[in-house]
């Protein structure tokens, strides 16, 4: 074997070593690429599905069948990520513009702090569960949404400065993503929480 051919056998091992230790770090950085770019994606859908759903009780006011309308425009804006992935929604009365879910809500509604909280089952609802009737909305006795009664909602512009103001809605959507190679765990939670103000009786 001559020295040439030597050479060339080196060469080709120190290829070898370099690409051992090269690929991984390649393939590390492509995945971490593909697995963030999934997760950004998701991220935007849960505070699209938020804002969407904000804006649908806003317009709903305080018609008998707002969170029905709210739950099915989060499930609609929700698609991109899938349904299976959304954990629950909550619905709740806010203080103002800048105010927080209250945090017992995030377990389950509560008519003490006019939150109602939905979960998949919800999602998959009719509206009526027979013909002119509404056992599981429109605040029923056993319906999800009779802890914060959309009928209650104030929709009324003030007349005088001793009036109520206009109602604030908060709409508060979790959900998570789930990691394709489990590089960075197996999943993340993602929140979105947005509040606006209802849309007044007259204008509607």
């Amino acid at each position: 074997m001559g020295p040439s051919s030597r050479r060339r056998r080196k060469q080709r091992g120190a290829t070898l070593v370099e690409a051992a230790f090269v690929t991984p770090v390649f393939l590390a950085l492509i995945f971490g690429i593909i697995e963030f770019g999934f997760l950004f994606r998701n991220y935007l859908t849960v505070n699209n599905a938020a804002l969407a759903g904000a804006r649908a009780a806003s317009v709903a006011g305080d018609d008998e069948d707002g969170d029905f309308l709210v739950v099915r425009t989060v499930a609609h804006a929700i698609e991109a990520m899938g349904i299976e992935n959304l954990d629950f929604v909550v619905v709740y009365q806010a203080s103002g513009p800048d105010d927080v879910v209250p945090p017992s809500c995030l377990f389950g509604p509560s008519s003490a702090l006019n939150c109602n909280r939905f979960t998949q089952r919800e999602f998959f609802l009719n509206l009526e569960s027979s013909p002119g009737v509404k056992t599981d909305w429109a605040c029923a006795s056993t319906a999800q949404d009779r802890f914060y009664c959309p009928t209650g909602r104030n929709t009324q512009k003030p007349q005088v400065p001793a009036d109520p103001e206009l109602e604030y809605v908060g709409v508060h959507v979790q959900g998570h993503h789930q990691y394709l190679t489990g590089f960075f765990g197996s999943s993340t939670k993602l929140t979105s929480n947005r509040i606006i103000r209802l849309e007044p009786e007259r204008d509607r």
